[in-house]
């Protein structure tokens, strides 16, 4: 990686049409902890390009192991709630469970509808067990609990039951082009594409069970990755209201490669750092923290 590469991953916001429901999900069911609360401010609404945000109220959630990536639920009363797999951009967030069936359970619980069962993951040769829910702002989260790790990958092993988000899922066009784009831009290395069948993702988007989608993964710095995904011909660009966040997953924060010196315990998100946004190919919005 390059100065210029994304570092660690360390926020996914989303944007919620009933917050407290949303906050209160993530509070009780993930066990997740508020470590920063409040309303937008003007400027970083500014800096989003989303002025309309200015106001919302937010939460920063970080999960109970001390962790510090975690969830960003902001205010958005006026946005319905997004439909999984409907668009190209951030569509799902993969957490680290330590047991992944009780994990599944527990949020099967409150306001996340079961979409995937927990099952091995069939490419991982029995490292990755993993389950699929849709949140209450149309949010897809993965629970993989990590056994062992993957050839070529650093993953991060949860110490909780519900640990850290480790993987952000793009919905894309083509793969290989955006994989192909995040190196060009900003030298982030990526894997090369396969194919392989995402049953419930097939579902949302009306096609066939064993309908093979082309993915592959951009690393982060610090064991983060973006998992891209082929979207079917069908699917298309997301739509905003100008002015306003994203629909579900609006963006994902990013520490902003070698120069960033934010902290790296629990607090103030911004703490210490400038926030930019960026676009990616495929409309997807990148924070980017940097303290240059």
């Amino acid at each position: 990686m390059t100065d210029a590469a994304l570092g660690r991953l360390r926020a996914v916001t989303i944007v919620c049409p009933d917050y407290p429901t949303a906050t209160a999900a993530y509070r009780d069911y993930l066990g997740y902890q508020i470590c920063e609360s409040g309303r937008v401010d003007a400027a970083l609404a500014d800096a989003w390009g989303a002025p309309l945000a200015a106001g919302a109220r937010f939460a920063w959630l970080v999960p109970a192991s001390g962790a510090d990536v975690g969830i960003r639920l902001i205010e958005g009363p006026n946005t319905a709630p997004f439909r999984p797999y409907s668009a190209w951009g951030w569509n799902a967030i993969e957490i680290a469970v330590s047991d992944c069936d009780r994990a599944v359970a527990q949020l099967a619980q409150g306001p996340f509808q079961v979409v995937g069962a927990p099952a091995e993951l069939g490419f991982s040769a029995g490292a990755l067990r993993a389950g699929q829910l849709v949140g209450p702002s149309g949010e897809v989260l993965y629970l993989t609990e990590i056994r062992h790790q993957v050839p070529g990958f650093v993953l991060p092993p949860a110490l909780c039951l519900v640990d850290q988000p480790f993987i952000v899922i793009l919905h894309a066009g083509n793969a290989a082009s955006a994989i192909q784009s995040y190196a060009d831009q900003f030298g982030n290395l990526g894997t090369d594409v396969f194919q392989f069948p995402v049953e419930f993702m097939a579902q949302f988007q009306g096609l066939p069970q064993d309908h093979p989608y082309t993915l592959g993964t951009v690393a982060l710095a610090g064991g983060g990755y973006f998992e891209i995904d082929g979207a079917p011909a069908h699917i298309g660009p997301r739509q905003r209201t100008p002015g306003h966040l994203p629909p579900g997953i609006a963006m994902v924060t990013v520490e902003g490669g070698s120069s960033a010196a934010v902290p790296s315990s629990p607090g103030p998100l911004h703490a210490g750092a400038t926030a930019r946004r960026l676009d990616g190919v495929a409309g997807e919005w990148l924070e980017v923290l940097r303290n240059d």
